[in-house]
């Protein structure tokens, strides 16, 4: 199969002008991250995986106001949830690993993402200041879900996410053990001073 027919190398324009884009050779295929005089390779897929360019590793991004915010799928296929990575816009510079994803606001006043760092805490980044804050998950609560439920990725336990009144709620489903009832833990961060920027 060509390349050209897997990889589009049009660029995705930002508002301050900068520019991502594909770019590949027969060896490899990479993204370049372009800013007036600055160019830099921030992502590449060797040989060996160079038809899965768009499918594997870093796939989509999103333009906010300081930031992009890149879906780095760890696996080609079903059904693993891909991790998120914010750079900066002005620079191609990497902000931060933020983790797997568990949600992402569609709202434009208040651009946000919930994300799994560890199982024992989330990030919540505000996506225009590009500012992330920890929530602590109680302790041991995921880790005795997953080995009481069939559930395979954590992510999966984290539901209603909402901002009411400049406070984040997060349900947050568990397990004791394999026979006991499904309980739901709330969780709760005043995000107001997150908020500003």
């Amino acid at each position: 199969m060509k390349l050209k027919n897997l990889i589009s190398c049009k660029p995705a324009q930002f508002q301050n002008g900068a520019k991502v884009f594909w770019e590949y050779d027969c060896n490899t295929s990479w993204i370049t991250f372009q800013n007036r005089n600055i160019k830099r390779k921030i992502f590449e897929l060797e040989k060996d995986f160079i038809e899965l360019s768009g499918r594997l590793g870093y796939r989509n991004w999103t333009e906010y106001k300081k930031s992009f915010l890149i879906e780095n799928s760890i696996v080609s296929g079903c059904c693993q949830p891909g991790e998120y990575i914010l750079y900066d816009k002005n620079n191609g510079r990497k902000i931060a690993d933020l983790g797997s994803i568990i949600f992402i606001s569609k709202y434009k006043n208040i651009p946000y993402t919930i994300t799994l760092k560890t199982n024992s805490k989330l990030l919540y980044t505000n996506l225009n200041s590009s500012k992330s804050y920890p929530i602590n998950i109680p302790k041991d609560k995921i880790e005795k879900t997953l080995k009481s439920a069939h559930e395979f990725y954590p992510e999966n336990l984290f539901e209603n996410i909402k901002i009411k009144n400049n406070i984040l709620y997060i349900q947050l489903r568990y397990k004791v053990s394999k026979k006991a009832h499904w309980k739901i833990e709330n969780i709760t961060m005043n995000v107001k001073n997150a908020n500003h920027y």
